[in-house]
């Protein structure tokens, strides 16, 4: 599953790194990872606000009635100054009317991204954030990648059983009636990877796939290799980030045992089902 490092082609000197998965596939730990680079400041979660962000700008650039109304009468920009009650009122369209045309859209909506996640007089030249709740029926991947065409995307996946026998100990899905909360989490499991998958097989260049296993194995190579697609250079740091087994590996049961053995038979086997094939697409 693991991508070669693309030394050939190198990142632009300045770019955002975009961190996404499921949660409690490591996605904490590798953002301080990625964070002990220098140079790289990669934010924390943020709710997912930018799923209706993404919905307002495809209905911008794909919606027809707004292409019409809009750009085809606004194929520019035009002055806000423009006094328009002295225009041929016809011609503007003044129930639409706006002072932005196509090119300001990509613009407006990348300016507002950079708002929250790369604030003016930060001095890091990559920037961006780790979030768990993209990649499912949202757009907010396919947004990301229009409005910054040099943006590198960044994915952590785990073995789907770990990840929802961790998300089960810690009670999500707790609310899910008749006690099937475990079935709804996989799921979206199933559902976020999928979406992720479906992402970097459209945009293998700019996308690479990391592996929690490998992540905490210093012997893998994984964050060697993800390092020098991204252009960094490795230390000291990133190792005694692993050697911390702080997150994930700080959530034991009280037996002892792995989280997954709460799990019977049957509903391990409903569960290699609900996540079959975005599961064997990452190698598990």
């Amino acid at each position: 599953m693991a991508d070669p490092p693309d030394t050939e082609n190198p990142p632009a000197d300045a770019f955002p790194i975009f961190l996404l998965g499921s949660g409690r596939s490591g996605t904490t730990l590798l953002q301080k990872i990625l964070n002990s680079a220098d140079d790289v400041m990669i934010w924390g979660e943020h709710g997912g606000f930018l799923k209706p962000i993404a919905r307002a700008y495809f209905d911008h650039t794909e919606k027809p009635k707004v292409n019409q109304a809009i750009f085809r009468r606004n194929p520019v920009a035009k002055d806000p100054n423009l006094d328009f009650n002295r225009s041929m009122l016809t011609k503007i369209g003044y129930s639409w009317m706006n002072w932005y045309g196509r090119r300001e859209v990509a613009a407006n909506f990348a300016g507002l991204i950079e708002s929250f996640f790369h604030p003016p007089g930060m001095e890091k030249r990559h920037w961006g954030f780790k979030e768990i709740r993209y990649g499912g029926n949202d757009r907010a991947i396919e947004m990301l990648a229009e409005l910054f065409p040099n943006a590198r995307f960044v994915f952590i996946a785990r073995n789907p059983v770990d990840v929802i026998a961790s998300q089960t100990a810690l009670g999500w899905g707790s609310r899910t009636a008749l006690g099937t909360g475990w079935k709804q989490l996989a799921e979206v499991w199933a559902a976020r990877n999928r979406g992720l998958l479906e992402f970097q097989r459209a945009n293998e260049e700019r996308t690479r796939w990391v592996r929690f296993e490998s992540l905490i194995s210093k012997d893998s190579g994984a964050v060697d290799d993800l390092f020098e697609w991204l252009g960094f250079e490795t230390s000291d740091r990133q190792g005694e980030l692993v050697d911390l087994q702080e997150g994930i590996w700080r959530k034991p049961r009280r037996d002892g045992k792995p989280h997954r053995t709460m799990f019977s038979e049957r509903k391990l086997r409903h569960i290699a089902r609900i996540v079959r094939g975005p599961s064997r697409g990452l190698g598990y």
